[in-house]
């Protein structure tokens, strides 16, 4: 993932905290724009509907064609 990248991400209050090792296997309903990604930190902050999210890494994936065309 790279700066200005359609991602699609889930919220920190949406996710099962209880098992780490399923973080990467969580829904991931909403659709933003990459505006940084710290590789070292692991954080990804991403801007959606006017607000900007700070995120884990796990909680974000870049999006497809699909993902854009369904919103």
């Amino acid at each position: 993932m790279k700066e200005g990248d359609l991602v699609r991400f889930a919220k920190w209050q949406e996710v099962d905290i209880s098992d780490s090792k399923t973080w990467h296997l969580q829904p991931k309903p909403h659709i933003g724009v990459l505006i940084k990604h710290d590789k070292l930190m692991q954080i990804t902050e991403i801007l959606c509907d006017g607000e900007i999210f700070r995120v884990r890494q796990q909680f974000a994936e870049k999006a497809g064609r699909k993902d854009a065309e369904s919103r």
